[in-house]
């Protein structure tokens, strides 16, 4: 049977485990490489047409860009491409391409002390920033998982944190317990709302609105933190990198820390072995004492111990 092109990568994206923005993300690059193959190969409109050396020419496309760039560039089409040979018995095109997973920019390293220091500095000059940042810097949490965070996911009495909703995928979704110094801001951000409770998202603007997209946002704390410190080179996103490098340089890094900020298991152990939130379970008040239990224990608690350390150097 012929499937044009559309088709394929539809069925493929259909049997994928794909979150909101990872199905965005698929949607946007399978349109790029469609608009490319139009005007290369403008008769290659079903995937029997579809050859390694097409795979190989749009590869090349993305010759500049970090292996890791490449990689994803083209992902549903190697994904797709191993979908249609298990289904339909094509060749895998994209097999054995050899592209790898190296990030063009090794991720910066962000200490823990430095976080702290520059949420103090907003607190008293940023202070609608200072919530934002403390659930990036000190509770893991993605910028856009911030800036889409609700009061309604916020539990201040216990110092609960729900990331669910729109997610990248699965694992992304988490109630988390955070340090007292994310609490304050968020008890802080809450009185401001009090005058104005016509937005319902934590992390608002100067005037209490809500960012116009994530690129103002990233603008404005792009600019906080070079007037906190000209020669810190930290991009926005990159405060999500204080947890793990907390975690690493302290020797206590693993499974449940990457289960906290949200990351995909690696292997087979933590996948099904490791307690987390699903959707199976996330109503269940046992199973959220037991994880909330288990991350306060093993991640924040490591993190206060770390707060107590820096006031003692004060």
């Amino acid at each position: 049977m012929a499937f044009t092109l559309a088709e394929s990568f539809a069925m493929a994206l259909e049997h994928s485990s794909r979150g909101e923005r990872a199905r965005e993300d698929w949607i946007g690059q399978v349109e790029k490489f469609l608009v490319w193959l139009k005007r290369k190969h403008p008769l290659c409109t079903h995937w029997e047409r579809m050859t390694r050396q097409i795979l190989r020419e749009y590869l090349a496309v993305y010759d500049r860009k970090s292996a890791n760039y490449r990689r994803l560039s083209v992902q549903p089409i190697l994904q797709t491409a191993g979908f249609m040979h298990r289904e339909y018995g094509c060749p895998n095109i994209g097999e054995r391409l050899g592209i790898g997973n190296k990030l063009k920019t090794t991720p910066k390293a962000v200490y823990l002390e430095d976080v702290l220091s520059f949420c103090d500095w907003l607190r008293e000059n940023r202070p609608y920033l200072e919530v934002g940042a403390c659930l990036q810097g000190l509770a893991g949490l993605q910028l856009l998982e911030a800036l889409r965070l609700t009061w309604d996911r916020v539990d201040l009495e216990r110092g609960l944190v729900e990331v669910s909703g729109e997610v990248k995928n699965e694992y992304r979704n988490r109630v988390i317990p955070v340090s007292t110094r994310v609490v304050e801001a968020l008890y802080r951000a809450s009185v401001r709302r009090r005058t104005a409770k016509l937005y319902s998202g934590v992390v608002l603007g100067d005037k209490g609105r809500p960012y116009e997209d994530f690129c103002s946002y990233s603008r404005l704390m792009g600019k906080a933190i070079t007037r906190w410190n000209t020669r810190c080179e930290w991009a926005p996103k990159d405060l999500r990198n204080c947890l793990p490098t907390f975690a690493i340089m302290e020797g206590i890094h693993g499974a449940i820390w990457e289960q906290y900020i949200g990351h995909s298991p690696k292997t087979i152990t933590e996948r099904h072995y490791v307690p987390r939130l699903g959707s199976g379970t996330h109503g269940e008040e046992a199973a959220l004492a037991r994880q909330v239990e288990l991350f306060g224990r093993l991640v924040v608690a490591p993190i206060e111990e770390a707060f107590g350390r820096q006031v003692c150097k004060i």
